[in-house]
């Protein structure tokens, strides 16, 4: 279920550490949300709904994460971590999924994503995981 929080300012809004997270969902709300989430913890989040849209956004700029959801009409999220692994290999991806199969579950690893975000997932987990893949202080990548 997700959890409703409230919009204001952050601590990190004059933070000159800005991470770009790029968000890939089918799920206009879902995508909405995470931004919201992100945005509030010192996160430049942009949302889209499909691979074909992920890849432009992926090429205008550089980003320091991407966060796709894996089943979607038409391209996968599997499809869309196969471009960015031959393209941009460095770029950290975390999954996310609501489908637990034996097929999803091999993939996964097999294509080096960051992290899996099970759907449905808490505000607590969704800030955890991206503060692992992509520390909003520089300096605590030094410390760990």
């Amino acid at each position: 279920m997700l959890e409703k929080i409230e919009l204001g300012a952050t601590m990190f809004e004059n933070s000159s550490c800005v991470r770009d997270v790029l968000i890939v969902d089918d799920e206009e709300k879902l995508g909405r949300f995470i931004s919201i989430v992100l945005k509030q913890i010192g996160y430049a989040p942009l949302a889209c709904q499909t691979v074909s849209e992920a890849r432009k956004h992926i090429d205008s700029q550089p980003w320091n994460l991407i966060i796709t959801d894996i089943v979607m009409p038409h391209e996968s999220g599997f499809d869309l971590m196969r471009w960015v692994n031959r393209h941009y290999p460095t770029l950290p991806v975390i999954a996310m999924t609501a489908h637990s199969s034996e097929a999803i579950e091999n993939q996964l690893p097999k294509l080096g994503f960051a992290a899996i975000l099970y759907k449905p997932f808490t505000v607590d987990i969704l800030r955890q995981t991206v503060m692992r893949a992509v520390p909003l202080n520089p300096l605590a990548e030094l410390a760990h």
